[in-house]
């Protein structure tokens, strides 16, 4: 008979242990196998989302649109997918069908990442920094020392950024989107928008017949010229803009001859009655005084929102006034918001927009000199002609020719950027029909030659004669002969030629073109390839008139109205109500258009954005040369921002 001695404990405890041992082995194998199952899986899933975006991409290219770049979000893109699906992360195609994204799994463990460039899926262990997929709101909301949460402006319940004029620089509240640079109003957690308006004015014009804004001229030139401008419109959402007139306990004080409304307090708007929804508009009197410390309003400027000069704001004051904001300036010295004629000269616009509050940021620090960069904010690809810029997007052109020093430029009044004179900074203006591309220079000139300049050789007058046969100041008798301007300060290229004397030239455009000290002759030679001589407008600016009711010859309500029709040249100045011709750099300079009212009167923006007409024999008023780039011209590098602007080549 067989012994049926069963397992003694110390043997079932020694199988137990080897059990142990070989699940301890394999536990992690195992584990491995299935992680890595569904990383493969969540590796599919991102191609899944390649091949998506690129039949996404053609199926616009057949319907010919391939102008914006196309933004997603997960887990909301509307792409069919299999595999382990993303829990969030955000994609994009460029114009050219080049994708970029950054999705995660659901539980963080990885992170699929693609760079436009590349075609292959890189899959990363989930890294905080790596796989950063944080949005505007989240960026902006974090500094809760620049943030009043939940207070009610112009009637509605926001996230108010605030800061003070001194914090212009280090704030982080800038954002370059759409070829402009933008500051933060508000965040909005009932919509989940951002409220922006741009950092300074980008164009000084009228009002418009009377304070009602849905009428205006500036409503138009908005919607007209900068929204039709923009590219990339995606992420714009309509906005709330209150038109309610506000109640001020308010006095009028005089400064330096001026008739100022200072206003001690205003009652609130709790609940806005007249709103209306717009995808593009201006600040109101209450984002302006609630943007210094949110819940305690502030009446007398000193806000970050303060750029020293006029600048209207969508309320109106009465019938025949509009607010506007006067801070600071040469000429002011109370910081007082005040009114203004409504029809009259030209005061700054700073349009307002409202995005989704998921945009993610793909770069940045969110200061003025380095603002946020958006993940989907389109570029221009490398050998594409200089048609596939955006308005707004800033291009390098080379004045190694410029017997001048300098080592540094402005690109606004408070921001300066090193540079060399091969690699000086110029904005694109417009992009024309026939793929040429006007473009203006970011800064004025400075350190001009004695020869041409007077005033600590920065300004040029538009036209400057001083002789005995009419057109000359006699500054013993501080009197202006004007007989003899007629025709003569109109800008035209020929006037005279060889060095431009500002105490004996005919007129500016010589010194722009024909004279060897001028600025054409600064360029390289690859650059005057580059430039188109081309026919300017010189309509007259537009006094107490509608921007785009210019190009006429009509008598205004000066007498002298005129239109100097075109002019064939090389080298132009900016235009009055065109983009771009605000002031931006704190520093007057001439348009190339005459005024209404005499023939010797020409169209400027002064240092407090007040766009009018001056005297050309004016003697302190800068020159903002403005070219145009021929079609094939074409991008060599570069991104078309402030800190990395398209290098250029034929």
């Amino acid at each position: 008979m067989k012994n049926k001695k069963g397992f003694t404990l110390i043997e079932l405890l020694a199988v137990i242990v080897i059990l142990a041992i070989i699940a301890l082995i394999a536990t992690p194998a195992i584990i491995n196998v299935i992680e890595n199952a569904r990383k493969k899986a969540f590796e599919n899933t991102a191609y899944g989302v390649l091949d998506g975006l690129r039949l996404e991409y053609m199926e616009r290219v057949a319907n010919g649109d391939t102008k914006e770049t196309k933004f997603f979000t997960f887990p909301d893109s509307g792409l069919k997918l299999s595999g382990e699906q993303p829990a969030g992360g955000t994609a994009s195609t460029d114009i050219k069908g080049n994708i970029t994204f950054t999705l995660f799994d659901k539980d963080k463990k990885w992170c699929a990442k693609k760079d436009g460039a590349s075609e292959k899926v890189t899959i990363l262990d989930y890294n905080e920094n790596d796989c950063k997929t944080i949005s505007l709101k989240e960026e902006i909301e974090k500094d809760t020392a620049h943030i009043v949460k939940n207070v009610k402006v112009n009637g509605e319940i926001v996230n108010k950024v605030i800061g003070k004029k001194s914090e212009k620089l280090t704030m982080k509240n800038y954002v370059w989107y759409m070829g402009q640079l933008w500051q933060v109003l508000e965040t909005n957690d009932t919509n989940n928008t951002i409220k922006l308006i741009t950092a300074q004015s980008i164009t000084s014009i009228a009002y418009g017949e009377t304070s009602d804004y849905n009428s205006s001229w500036v409503k138009k030139w908005l919607n007209e010229v900068f929204y039709a401008s923009l590219e990339g419109k995606d992420l714009i959402r309509d906005t709330n803009f209150c038109l309610d007139k506000v109640e001020t306990n308010s006095e009028t004080i005089t400064d330096n001859g001026y008739n100022i409304l200072k206003v001690n307090s205003h009652t609130p708007i709790n609940s806005c009655q007249n709103k209306i929804s717009e995808k593009v508009g201006l600040m109101s009197f209450e984002d302006y005084v609630y943007s210094n410390n949110g819940n305690t309003p502030i009446y007398n400027g000193g806000s970050y929102l303060d750029e020293d000069e006029f600048e209207w704001t969508i309320t109106a004051y009465n019938n025949l006034h509009n607010w506007i904001q006067w801070y600071t300036t040469s000429y002011i010295t109370s910081n007082n918001s005040t009114f203004s004629t409504v029809k009259g000269d030209g005061h700054g616009v700073r349009p307002v927009i409202s995005i989704d509050g998921s945009s993610v940021v793909k770069e940045g620090e969110g200061t003025k000199a380095n603002p946020y960069i958006l993940l989907n904010e389109r570029k221009a690809s490398n050998g594409s002609k200089i048609n596939g810029v955006k308005v707004g997007d800033y291009v390098y052109l080379d004045e190694s020719n410029n017997p001048n020093t300098f080592t540094s430029e402005y690109i606004a009044r408070d921001l300066k950027y090193n540079t060399t004179k091969d690699k000086v900074r110029y904005r694109v203006v417009n992009k024309n029909a026939d793929g040429t591309v006007k473009v203006e220079r970011a800064d004025v000139l400075r350190n001009l030659p004695s020869t041409v300049a007077v005033n600590y050789g920065v300004y040029v007058p538009y036209y400057y004669k001083v002789s005995t046969d009419g057109c000359y100041y006699e500054a013993s008798e501080e009197k202006w002969y004007l007989s003899g301007c007629t025709n003569n300060n109109i800008f035209k290229v020929n006037g005279v030629t060889g060095e431009y004397k500002y105490q004996n030239s005919i007129n500016i455009g010589d010194y722009l073109n024909s004279s060897s000290n001028g600025i054409y002759n600064w360029y390289s030679d690859s650059v005057k390839n580059m430039i188109k001589e081309t026919e300017y407008e010189r309509f007259t600016g537009g006094y107490q008139k509608d921007y785009s009711n210019l190009n006429n010859n009509e008598t205004g309500t000066y007498p002298g109205t005129t239109n100097d029709g075109k002019v064939t040249a090389k080298v132009a100045l900016p235009t009055w109500g065109e983009m771009y011709s605000g002031n931006d750099l704190n520093m007057t300079y001439w348009y190339i258009n005459r005024w209404t009212g005499s023939s010797s009167i020409v169209s400027h923006v002064s240092n407090s954005g007040n766009a009018s007409g001056l005297y050309a024999g004016g003697y302190w008023l800068a020159v903002r040369p403005v070219v145009t780039l021929k079609s094939n011209v074409k991008i060599k590098s570069g991104e078309g921002t402030m800190t990395k602007p398209y290098s250029l080549s034929m």
